[in-house]
């Protein structure tokens, strides 16, 4: 199914591995190295972070920890009311059915880069997790552990009970780890497989989730459509500025080499980015500043 991904993600989306990389010794400011984010802004409303700068994040969790399984232990601090609304909305659900289908709706909502969907075949529920954006394979790798982690998770929140899996599926090589993700997800995990998915049977799709309100659903379903349309009519263009100049501190591109990566002339460039009220100085000037302060910090 085509699904609306966001070219940016609420900052609060950092906080639950932050909390987890805390609870492991590992300082605040080595997990924003580089990400031009203070401990500040993270409770800043309305701050957003680009895909960029979740790469740097995840990458230096990745680094700290040395274990490239620990995206299932960030995943695993994913509850539904991580998510606001949306959260609310899945929890509020009549059945576990009908949380999917909001959940495979508002994907956009969550903090995922990935497309979600599902399908029903032979007694079976295969919930997947598709590419949609280019990744480094090291983040990538962590981000599918993370969300894989956070769904499972999630549907036991809904349901009130841990959901048993038949099987989980990653694109990876399991990193000769094997043993970790199959005593996590409790059952059998195969590796090198794209998309990423999990199997449940799907008799639990009936199943009644014991948070149920059947007008407070209503009332959050219509929220989370008005966000979604809200997100759907914002113009990604200034944050693909910011993450093409994210992507190479210190030797920012100059604004045709930043026209061409997007695929605009120079002029078209500057047209849409005054239709949105800034020019390329201005969001360059915010990324040094950003970035200088980081800097300073550390």
């Amino acid at each position: 199914m085509s699904q609306l991904i966001s070219t940016t993600h609420s900052v609060a989306g950092l906080l639950p591995p932050l909390k987890v990389m805390q609870s492991e010794g590992f300082a605040l400011e080595a997990c924003l190295r580089g990400t031009g984010l203070d401990g500040r802004q993270l409770e800043e409303a309305g701050r957003t972070v680009t895909l960029q700068q979740e790469i740097r994040f995840y990458r230096n969790l990745l680094e700290l920890s040395g274990d490239p399984a620990i995206g299932l232990r960030l995943g695993a601090a994913f509850v539904p009311q991580r998510y606001g609304i949306f959260g609310y909305a899945l929890l509020s659900a009549a059945t576990l059915g009908h949380a999917m289908a909001m959940a495979a709706h508002f994907v956009a909502l969550s903090f995922s880069w990935f497309e979600m969907g599902y399908s029903v075949s032979h007694g079976s529920v295969l919930l997947t997790m598709g590419d949609r954006l280019a990744i480094d394979a090291d983040v990538h790798n962590l981000l599918h552990d993370r969300d894989c982690a956070a769904v499972w998770v999630d549907l036991g929140e809904m349901l009130g009970q841990r959901l048993p899996l038949e099987r989980v599926a990653l694109p990876h090589d399991g990193h000769r780890l094997g043993a970790v993700y199959r005593d996590f997800f409790q059952c059998p995990v195969d590796f090198g497989i794209t998309p990423s998915c999990l199997q449940f049977s799907a008799g639990f799709l009936d199943q009644p989730l014991p948070h149920h309100d059947a007008i407070a659903s209503e009332q959050l379903r219509q929220q989370c459509q008005l966000l979604l349309a809200k997100l759907s009519r914002q113009n990604p263009l200034v944050d693909q500025v910011r993450q093409l100049l994210l992507a190479s501190p210190g030797r920012f591109p100059e604004e045709p080499q930043i026209a061409e990566r997007i695929g605009l002339s120079e002029r078209s460039l500057r047209r849409r980015l005054a239709a949105e009220n800034t020019r390329y100085k201005e969001i360059l000037d915010e990324v040094r500043f950003s970035l200088a302060r980081q800097y300073l910090i550390e």
